[in-house]
């Protein structure tokens, strides 16, 4: 493990807007996430599948300079990034316009994370229903036939692609969800560039138990989605609101060897008024901290 593992979060931390379908920009949420003690970021772009970011205008290219720039002046990093995730039932799109759309999103976030510096792209693995239910062969030859493309273009962009454990959902299977499943899937791509995105809070559904799963999943986790949750929904919330584990978490992290980062994945200010964002994220980087700390 490095010296100190680095507390960062999404640039979604401050993205939404109480009453208002208008996100903030990149920029913006950049500068506040600065502000609020975070010098390591995670470029979310999922919200590039509705068409209301910065990257889906045809300057997409300049508007990436523009945050990179921005980025270089405030000392920011780019360790991770969140690309667009597909439906999650492979094949997935109702028409052929709607999938072209995706690729060319998709395609655009992976230049953007190679452009930012970013080392992991976080990917969901989709999940094949037309040939069985829990066909791991299938599974994992649709995830082939989804992500050979993405990883070649990632490798050419020195990105790595982390794919993400999943967790079943409205009482249907997503392939991913176990630790046997996601080590397969990694395996079958045979690279260095290809590893998991532990996502804690999925984790903790899935097992009702969050330390196991790190420790199974050991050397394979190169990078971490951090949110708590009761182990019933999928709640996004700020460590210790949970039932997770976080003493247990961090002493794993650290018997395994993880070398990435401590990234937030919460929505504590989805809903938040403007006047509080600013101090819910302060408080929020002071937990991770405080957590990074137990790991030391």
């Amino acid at each position: 493990m490095e010296d100190i593992m680095r507390v960062a979060t999404m640039t979604n931390l401050f993205r939404d807007q109480r009453g208002s379908d208008t996100l903030i920009g990149y920029i913006e949420s950049m500068r506040r996430c600065k502000a609020a003690g975070f010098d390591v970021l995670d470029l979310n772009m999922c919200a590039m599948s509705t068409g209301k970011t910065e990257f889906n205008n045809s300057d997409w290219m300049h508007q990436a300079d523009k945050v990179r720039e921005e980025a270089e002046k405030l000392g920011i990093v780019f360790s991770q990034s969140h690309p667009p995730y597909r439906p999650t039932k492979f094949p997935h799109f109702k028409n052929q316009e709607d999938e072209d759309y995706f690729n060319e999103i998709t395609r655009r976030s992976i230049i953007i994370s190679g452009m930012m510096g970013v080392k992991w792209a976080v990917m969901h693995p989709v999940t094949s229903i037309e040939n069985g239910e829990y066909n791991l062969k299938e599974d994992i030859a649709s995830n082939h036939e989804v992500f050979d493309p993405v990883i070649e273009l990632a490798a050419k962009e020195n990105v790595g692609i982390a794919f993400e454990n999943m967790c079943d959902r409205d009482n249907k299977r997503r392939f991913g969800t176990t630790t046997f499943e996601l080590k397969s899937l990694i395996d079958s791509f045979n690279t260095d560039m290809v590893g998991a995105c532990w996502d804690i809070g999925h984790g903790n559904r899935v097992y009702m138990d969050s330390v196991r799963p790190i420790r199974e999943m050991g050397k394979y986790i190169k990078a971490l989605h951090v949110d708590d949750n009761h182990g019933i929904g999928d709640d996004h919330l700020v460590p210790f609101l949970g039932n997770i584990n976080w003493e247990g978490v961090m002493k794993a992290l650290k018997e395994i060897g993880y070398e990435g980062d401590f990234v937030y994945e919460i929505k504590i200010n989805d809903h938040m008024p403007d006047a509080l964002k600013d101090s819910a994220a302060k408080f929020v980087a002071e937990v991770g901290r405080y957590l990074v700390s137990l790991s030391e």
